[in-house]
């Protein structure tokens, strides 16, 4: 394979981003940003690149010698052998990581077409969560109207197998992704039900399901809105939820963006005009040359939402999500609660076309500011009202491959220290050194759960004390961030 000149033109002027598991924390309360295709750039014609004429676009005859150089020779003479595509994903690659762009990012076509669904809000499945409890892989929650509620799966069905094929042992991701495949072709499920002696077996067509990116709730007058990214169809699931609390009757808004890694620019520009007053600054673009553009709210004049605002936010509330946050209390006088956010103040463009084999790149084109010129970058924004995470939030999984025992040390230990204390079973330290009071802790909380009381963290032990902290995460009442934001938003609103 030779390099041509306007392959290698594509790759130079296209050069792409992006790269970013959990806190458990992050995962009980549930960046990319993404902006409009630009316009092609101009063509060059095969007599400028072969004199090395390129005015700036593509690669002269010298570059594109020494490319295709490095091609052969690790084709002819490298004892490791490669597949072409593969060596054409590297060069792109490496081309990518040489931008020291930590949201740079070359996607290969495998690669992109899960950032596609991440970003377009919707992915092919059974429309099912599942969560991964004492190793079963359980049904927690079944979409209306999906192949699984059609098909009659229920919440805390254990799955067992898809198409012929156990899950038993599998990992949550590897589970998950044996069940999604193409829309139209057939998932065969074989699930475990409480009530039937025996394993039922359901079948069921792959569709479009809709990413679930918003959700809301009514406590005591004060909407609960969480956005957990912002996809094509965040807006109108948004404009969704605020009509359904409005008509339950609500005085004040709570807007959740913890743990938000961002998403589309159009989307987080459309759901922040329903909250600020028409003429007013959303967000400011800057681009190399320092040319800014600004985005203002252009809805009907008087039309926005009246009623009192307040943003939740975190460290993890980052991009998209910082965009909402600062647009709302700089042009809607929202009032933010929470932690410093992430300070992501940069745009990405992806390039999905261009490559013509599905690949893509995305690219860092310009920054964005608040609307009184600030950039957050690096820096985050600090809420008005600072209120932080306990400690047990930052915790994240145990591992399940060794056990852990008295007189150990290290970061496993200084975790399962965490989750014991979320547990409302804390030891006398949480730096890591197994010491005496914690065993004491791991046999109360076996004792809690009929476990052998051992006093050592084994696989039974570490799923149980997880799902065990799960529990507590998900209790709004334990979670003080949004016990704040909402006696905020009663308070705003007099109630």
């Amino acid at each position: 394979m030779k390099f041509r000149g306007r392959t290698v033109a594509a790759i130079a002027v296209l050069a792409a981003v992006g790269a970013s598991g959990a806190t458990l924390g992050a995962l009980a309360l549930a960046d990319r940003l993404h902006a409009p295709l630009p316009a092609s750039e101009p063509a060059v014609t095969e007599a400028a690149r072969s004199s090395g004429e390129t005015s700036g676009v593509g690669l002269s005859a010298g570059e594109l010698s020494k490319l295709n150089e490095a091609y052969e020779l690790i084709r002819s003479r490298s004892l490791t052998t490669a597949d072409p595509d593969k060596l054409i994903d590297g060069a792109i690659s490496g081309m990518v990581s040489a931008l020291n762009d930590p949201f740079s990012a070359y996607y290969s076509q495998e690669e992109a077409s899960g950032f596609t669904d991440s970003v377009q809000g919707s992915f092919s499945g059974i429309g099912a969560k599942l969560d991964l409890l004492d190793g079963k892989l359980i049904v927690s929650k079944v979409m209306k109207g999906t192949p699984a509620d059609r098909a009659g799966l229920k919440e805390q069905d254990i799955v067992l197998s898809v198409n012929g094929q156990s899950l038993e042992g599998l990992s949550l991701q590897d589970a998950v992704a044996k069940i999604r495949g193409p829309k139209g072709t057939k998932a065969k499920l074989r699930v475990q039900r409480s009530d039937v002696a025996e394993p039922l077996e359901l079948e069921l067509v792959r569709d479009l399901i809709a990413a679930q990116t918003v959700s809301g709730e009514l406590d005591d007058g004060v909407g609960w809105l969480k956005i957990t990214q912002f996809t094509f169809d965040t807006p109108q699931l948004v404009e969704q939820e605020l009509a359904s609390l409005e008509k339950g009757g609500m005085k004040a808004l709570v807007i959740d963006v913890r743990n938000n890694p961002g998403g589309v620019v159009a989307s987080v520009e459309e759901v922040a005009e329903l909250f600020i007053p028409s003429g007013r600054t959303i967000v400011i673009d800057e681009d190399a040359e320092g040319k800014r553009e600004t985005k203002m709210a252009s809805g009907m004049p008087g039309k926005a939402k009246t009623y009192p605002l307040v943003v939740l936010v975190n460290g993890e509330s980052a991009s998209a999500a910082e965009i909402l946050a600062g647009a709302l209390r700089q042009s809607a006088g929202a009032t933010l609660v929470g932690t410093t956010t992430y300070g992501k103040g940069t745009v990405q463009v992806s390039f999905e076309q261009e490559f013509g084999d599905g690949s893509l790149m995305k690219l860092t084109v310009s920054k964005w500011l608040l609307p009184d010129g600030t950039w957050i970058n690096g820096q985050g924004i600090r809420p008005d009202t600072v209120v932080g995470e306990p400690d047990y939030y930052s915790a994240v999984s145990l591992p399940m491959d060794r056990k852990l025992s008295r007189d150990e040390t290290g970061d496993d230990v200084r975790n399962l220290q965490l989750m014991l204390e979320g547990v409302g079973l804390p030891a006398d330290r949480k730096d890591g050194y197994f010491s005496a009071a914690t065993e004491q802790s791991v046999r109360e909380f076996q004792r809690g759960m009929k476990l052998p009381e051992t006093g050592v963290v084994d696989e039974q032990t570490a799923e149980k004390l997880e799902a065990a902290l799960i529990e507590v995460l998900r209790d709004p009442d334990n979670d003080a961030q949004w016990q704040a934001a909402k006696a905020e938003a009663l308070e705003l609103a007099g109630l």
